[in-house]
Formats: structure tokens, sequence, C-alpha cells
């Protein structure tokens, strides 16, 4: 027997753990055989997906295995890392001050952090938020061996005299660096570290007892092996020892049901109100007046007459929430994978649930 085999054994047997709610149309069976599709065509050892609508569930469900070798079975409380999806966190702490009157997304961040290389000085909040600000990453992707900064401090004066990209709002070129901006002028702001800050207003107020910010505190029984694609092959995904600041972009590791419980907070206007999402969530104006691709952080796109937005861990996670002229109806798609075969882009994984419960 193959090991994809097992897995799809592993599947048979794991839709025990899905859970629906009453609904006008039963949309288990359907997204079930999608998932197992899913799994055979892009060789995804396991997920979990949940779809949300007002809050209500309408799909449940994990299928799959933790780990290609003596993984265990994958259900709604396995945990997943999320990603760049974190940078979510980061982004509805900005949209909370701004709101609170305390941060202004048309000034620069050197309103706030003093010690920004000199040719940022200038560059609006609004373009970091947007990944239209033009500075450079601040590690380098293609080699993972050499040591990260110390500190954030140790981050802007390694860039210091490294020149921009591009102009301050001229394109969309995404880098993790902007976060790492907007997490300066949160601490600078509240005169509050940044962890602290996110337990203090997101993960105690909205109860996430099932997400962690350090790999060291989260179950490991219940943690999935992440993989990468390579060659057609899933192997096992690369060992990064990230430094502590870069939880403002990445790090975090949650269970299916808390990212719903975080997004559907952030839907219902529990910690921005609907108002200012609905003022936040546009698509950015470049300076030539095209439209970029992210709405005050979050990726931005459109669904018949659906607006969508949310963020992605690469090929492994999305988040969605979709929402027509206002967030009284909306839904919200969570699929969370621990790698795959083919680099399949976790856009294409959300597109085949999403098709299935508001065709386009």
């Amino acid at each position: 027997m193959t090991k994809f085999s097992v897995i799809v054994l592993l599947y048979l047997s794991s839709l025990c753990t899905a859970c629906t709610q009453p609904s006008t149309i039963d949309y288990r069976a359907a997204i079930d055989a999608q998932l197992l599709e899913n799994a055979q065509k892009h060789g995804i050892p396991g997920q979990a997906v949940l779809v949300l609508h007002n809050g209500e569930i309408l799909y449940r469900n994990a299928i799959g295995s933790t780990a290609i070798e003596d993984g265990a079975l994958v259900t709604p409380k396995t945990v997943f890392p999320v990603y760049s999806i974190t940078k979510l966190f980061t982004i509805t702490l900005a949209s909370k001050l701004q709101e609170e009157g305390k941060l202004d997304f048309s000034a620069p961040a050197s309103l706030y952090v003093d010690n920004l290389p000199l040719s940022w000085r200038s560059i609006r909040i609004e373009q970091f938020l947007n990944h239209a600000s033009g500075i450079p990453e601040y590690f380098d992707s293609n080699d993972f061996s050499r040591p990260f900064p110390a500190s954030l401090d140790s981050v802007f004066a390694k860039l210091h005299n490294v020149p921009l990209v591009f102009s301050p709002g001229e394109r969309t070129s995404y880098t993790n660096t902007n976060n790492l901006v907007i997490a300066a002028v949160l601490e600078a702001i509240t005169h509050t570290p940044y962890r602290e800050l996110l337990r203090q207003k997101i993960i105690e107020p909205l109860n996430l007892q099932e997400t962690w910010l350090n790999l060291a505190d989260v179950p490991q029984t219940r943690l999935v092996k992440s993989y990468r694609a390579e060659t057609g092959q899933v192997v096992p995904d690369l060992s990064i020892s990230w430094p502590d600041y870069s939880i403002a972009h990445g790090g975090a590791y949650m269970t299916l049901d808390d990212l719903g419980k975080f997004m559907s907070a952030v839907a219902h206007g529990r910690i921005v109100s609907k108002a200012e999402l609905l003022r936040l969530w546009q698509p950015f104006k470049l300076e030539n007046g095209a439209t970029g691709f992210f709405a005050n952080g979050w990726d931005y796109g459109e669904w018949g007459r659906w607006r969508e937005v949310g963020h992605d861990g690469g090929t492994k996670v999305r988040v969605r929430v979709l929402f027509d002229n206002n967030l009284d109806d909306h839904y919200i798609v969570a699929y969370l994978t621990n790698g795959n075969k083919d680099g399949v882009w976790s856009h294409t994984l959300v597109r085949s649930v999403q098709t299935i419960i508001l065709p386009n």
C-alpha cells in the first residue's frame, strides 16, 4: 500500500470528525468530495476546512494525516502553522488604533518611529500596509542560513543605506519588512511590546485558547508536520529559526476553530467596527491610478457580486471573508493544509470550496 493510499484511508475514517449545522443546502457531501479530489490531485497529506455564514457553521471537517510517516488523523483540533495569516493580527491592531484616533494611516510612519532609514521617512502608513512602500526585504529568501538581525532596531540599521526598490506608491511588491514597520509603530504608540499587545487586545478578549505565538508552547502531539513541493514530491519543509520580532508577519500556530473564531469576531465588528472595516476594505490606489492587490493590509479580490478580503500563507493556508454591500451578510472560508506535492497555491484550494457555496 502506498503512502497516499494510507492517507485516503485515513480520510475515509476521519469523516466522523465533521460537524455541521442545519442549513438550507447541505454542502457536506460536495465539499467532502472536493477535499478528497484536492488531496489526490495535489498530494496534500492533511487538510482542515471551515465555512461560516454570518457566524453559523455551514461546513467543518478535517481529512488526512498530520504527517506522512507515523501521522495521526487530522481533526478540527489539529494545530497548523498559519504563516502570513499572522499578519492579520498586526493589521487588525493597527486598524483598531486608527479607529480610536491614535494612528493615522495617511501619516508617515516616521511620525511614530524615529529610527527608520532616511529614505523611508516620507513613506505613509498606508503604503507600508498595502505593500506599496518600495522598501527591501530584511532577509535573503534564497539563503535562510544567514543570521537575522537581532532586533527591530537592528533591522532598520541594517537597511539604513539600502536603496528603495521603487518609489513609494509606484507599484505593489510584497515584503515582510512592511509589517515590521507597522509593529514598530504599534509599539511606539502603545508603549507595549507587540506580543503583549496582541495578547491584551486580541488573544485574551476573544478567548483564543488554541492560538500560540511560540512553537515551544504548542502541544506537539496535535501539531502537523509541514511539507513543501520539490520536483513533484512532498518533502519536509525547511527549518528556519525566525527571530522573535518576526511574529509581526508570521509564526502563529492555530486550530481551525480558533482561526474561525478570530475571523468571525473581525467580520462581526467586535474588534474594529463594521463601518470602519467597510471603509478600509477598499483596494489601494497606486500613484498612477491603478489598483493594487491589497486593501489596507488585507489581500483584495472580487467574486461575482461579492467582495473578498483575507490573507494566505503561501501554498499551505488561506482565509477569506466574502461580503456584498455590507457585513451583515458574509461568509468566511478557512482552508488549512500541511503542504502539497505540486506547489498549488492556496488561492486555488479556497476557490474550489468557494465555488460550491457561492457559484460565480
